[in-house]
């Protein structure tokens, strides 16, 4: 009888850690979705909007120090959204391998 009773448990525990990751999942496409929409709607829109309009008018040290700046400003969203996604895929890498303790 015992043994049924850990085989329930388990199998409790299993389906939780399936329903959790599918969740994990579920949001890290909501995720990359939003990132995408931002980017394309409202950041790289605003962006070039005010590159085009002000940016041609900058001269000397203005001009030069605008490359680096909105480059390094890029990978900084870059990589704030990556780190995002990579900390979701890791958290689901653990509930995986709890569920595969369990099997």
């Amino acid at each position: 009888m015992a043994s049924l009773s850990e085989s329930i448990e388990q199998e409790v525990k299993r389906r939780g850690y399936e329903t959790m990751m599918d969740y994990l999942k579920s949001y890290q496409r909501q995720v990359e979705e939003t990132i995408g929409e931002l980017r394309l709607r409202h950041g790289a829109r605003a962006f070039y909007h005010v590159n085009d309009e002000y940016v041609p008018h900058w001269l000397g040290e203005p001009g030069k120090a605008h490359e680096p700046i909105s480059g390094n400003l890029r990978q900084m969203m870059d990589a704030t959204a990556d780190g995002l996604l990579h900390e979701i895929s890791r958290e689901i890498a653990q509930i995986r391998r709890k569920i595969e303790e369990r099997q």
